[in-house]
């Protein structure tokens, strides 16, 4: 009996299954004989369009997948509705202008990147009207999801090819459309806008300033002389092409010493973006081979979405941003590395300094907390109290450990991203133990004299006023908040981590806007200068140049530590700083008022253990971010960091002391020029 059950059910889903077919092979002649009826060009592309997004749609119903097969098996079986559908779509592609869809698929539309923005976002809310003639609105009914792009791209050659032989016509037929000249025109659209944007000041004051020989205006001649020829000259087009290139890499590479802005981010992007397109459309006027004309419609088709997304633009202009500012903070970075025995001692000497100075700071904050002021005036005075001890670490050439890691990590990536192969892998090794060792050298200098220093200034204290200098309730709140067990504190020295590599984020930042605006050049050429003497005038804009990003750095730092617990707790939110150095000093201060018997007390240990967790995670929080950061900004892709760490791990094995104090000849001096040259 089960046996013959199994087969009833077999049958019966057969059935249903040719039934199913049946009907599918229905609803496709019956859109197939629509198109054909259509009378008016609007009716053609909206049926065309119902048409060719019912065979794209995404299904997982096998039948379904089936459909553009089964479609093209169906005009192949019955001639006359073949015929039919020939001269519906070849009066289609008659009436349709292709310029648009050639030229702006896929490609930015405004000059701007805030303006390109409102568009696609305006686009998702409310399409723009298009014309019945423009082919792209064909495109954007059919090709609406990813998945229908996907289905697209990955159709089987065979199948392409069928479906090429029904849509293209016979060579006497074919060259008689318009789309030949509209390939030419778009070539034309193209090279015009790619020369406006090449002529920008800011790409001509860091490439080719005579407009006469910017390989962007010469284009725009080649082009035309491409596109007019019965014979298309194709080696003198593509040598243009290649000019174009090389000066595109001469811009980037000036950017590296003139800054860079949004809006030149976004032009340069465009004119690659449309070089890439004309290289595509020029392939098809040259080859007209399947081929050529299957890699520019997957172009177009994938265009055509991307031109309503708002993920695939940021990610576009945000990796350079990321990229050129990265730099800017690793050329700083570059200044916090010990690369020999004396700068290793130095590190020590200024590491000491850091921790003595950060006492006041510390002593200063616990009055302030136990002053019980309204939180945004605590919040304020706290940050204050931060800002200034972080500038006069800068004006004394201190160290404070925790500044260091989200500078040292851009650096090396800078690494990364100039060197290739084996030479790679050493450098980063080079350079990973000196930063290694270096913040080693500046954590332990910091918090050995903060101890010291707190110890001190509190026996001081004692002695000038005959009175503790924290009373017995701040006593208590400073080591009981380190207390990891039974507090935030591996959450909030996290969170600290985050905050100091946005702080070094900023001072990256206001670099590249002092170099991209010529701040200095600028001061120099005030009209004051007349009065007060450029020689003045030249000693503020060199202060400014050498100073603003490590003092932006500082006060917006000292502020992000001050009141980012007072904005949470604004919105409820139970959110604190943990900061090692700092906490170090509060902890040194509560613990120096019990003498030698605070030994003797389990908070103590406690709070020493809170102080490593605050240690650990400052550092490594805000030097993981940094370089994940980095990283991505030079599109490392993920499993080669994974190899970076495995290798740097496994020479951290092989010799761990190169990690932790230099070598007595020292390690070669490793450089992150863009160049790429390593001493």
């Amino acid at each position: 009996m089960s046996l013959v059950r199994t087969i009833r059910t077999w049958i019966r889903l057969r059935r249903q299954q040719r039934l199913r077919s049946a009907r599918a092979i229905d609803l496709l002649r019956k859109l197939t004989e629509a198109f054909c009826e259509a009378a008016t060009l609007a009716a053609r592309s909206r049926r065309a369009g119902r048409l060719f997004a019912f065979l794209m749609s995404p299904t997982v119903d096998p039948q379904a997948a089936r459909r553009l097969v089964n479609w093209l098996e169906l005009l192949e079986r019955e001639p006359p509705l073949r015929q039919r559908f020939h001269e519906a779509w070849l009066l289609l592609l008659r009436e349709v202008d292709a310029v648009p869809l050639f030229a702006d698929a896929g490609l930015p539309a405004h000059p701007g990147l805030f303006a390109e923005v409102g568009r696609r976002i305006f686009l998702m809310l409310l399409p723009t009207a298009r014309p019945d003639s423009d082919a792209g609105w064909l495109f954007i009914s059919i090709f609406s999801t990813r998945h229908a792009v996907e289905r697209f791209s990955f159709l089987s050659a065979a199948t392409f090819e069928r479906l090429a032989t029904l849509l293209w016509p016979l060579p006497p037929v074919h060259v008689t459309l318009p789309v030949h000249a509209d390939l030419r025109q778009a070539l034309r659209l193209l090279a015009t806008r790619i020369a406006g944007r090449g002529a920008i000041t800011a790409i001509r004051d860091r490439g080719t300033r005579d407009i006469h020989e910017s390989p962007f205006y010469k284009l725009v001649f080649a082009t035309e002389h491409f596109v007019t020829g019965d014979m298309p000259d194709a080696a003198h087009w593509r040598e243009s092409i290649v000019r174009c290139r090389e000066e595109l890499e001469r811009v980037h590479l000036h950017m590296e010493e003139a800054g860079v802005s949004s809006a030149l981010v976004y032009d340069l992007l465009s004119i690659e973006a449309a070089l890439d397109r004309m290289e595509l459309l020029a392939a098809v006027v040259i080859a007209k081979d399947p081929a050529a004309a299957r890699t520019l419609l997957a172009a177009l088709v994938r265009g055509r979405l991307d031109d309503t997304r708002l993920v695939r633009l940021f990610r576009q202009n945000l990796t350079l941003l990321a990229r050129k500012t990265v730099e800017r903070t690793g050329h700083s970075g570059e200044h916090y590395v010990a690369r020999d025995r004396s700068g290793y001692w130095q590190m020590w000497r200024a590491a000491a300094g850091g921790g003595l100075l950060t006492v006041i700071t510390a002593a200063v904050k616990t009055q302030l907390v136990g002053a019980h002021l309204p939180l945004f005036v605590e919040g304020f005075l706290i940050g204050t109290d931060y800002a200034v001890t972080f500038v006069l670490l800068q004006i004394f050439h201190f160290a404070l450990a925790t500044k260091q890691p989200s500078m040292t990590a851009a650096a090396l990536a800078g690494i990364v991203r100039s060197n290739r192969g084996e030479e790679r892998w050493y450098k980063i090794s080079a350079y990973a133990a000196q930063i290694s060792r270096t913040q080693l050298a500046a954590a332990f200098g910091n918090v050995l004299s903060v101890c010291i220093g707190g110890i001190t200034f509190t026996y001081l204290w004692n002695f000038l006023f005959q009175q503790h200098y924290l009373s017995p309730t701040n006593a208590e709140h400073a080591y009981q908040s380190m207390n990891p067990l039974t507090s935030g504190t591996a959450l909030f020295a996290a969170f600290t981590g985050v905050l100091l590599w946005i702080g070094a984020l900023v001072g990256g930042w206001v670099e590249n806007f002092i170099v991209f605006n010529r701040i200095p050049q600028a001061i120099v050429q005030h009209p004051v200068s007349h009065t007060l003497g450029v020689r003045h005038m030249q000693r503020v804009a060199g202060w400014i140049e050498r100073n603003a990003a490590a003092w932006s750095n500082s006060i917006v730092l000292g502020y992000l530590l001050g009141l980012s617990p007072v904005i949470a707790r604004f919105f409820g939110i139970p959110l604190d700083v943990r900061h090692v150095t700092l906490s170090t000093g509060m902890v040194a201060l509560a613990a120096a008022q019990y003498g030698v018997d605070a030994l003797r007390q389990g908070w103590l240990y406690l709070a020493i253990a809170g102080i490593a967790v605050t240690f650990v995670l400052n550092l490594s929080v805000s030097f993981s971010i940094a370089s994940v950061v980095a990283l991505r900004a030079y599109s490392v892709p993920g499993a080669e960091q994974l190899q970076i760490l495995r290798f740097v791990g496994r020479q951290f094995l092989r010799t761990p002391m190169q990690f932790i104090f230099p070598p007595r000849m020292g390690y070669p001096a490793v450089h992150t020029n863009i160049e790429g040259e390593g001493a």
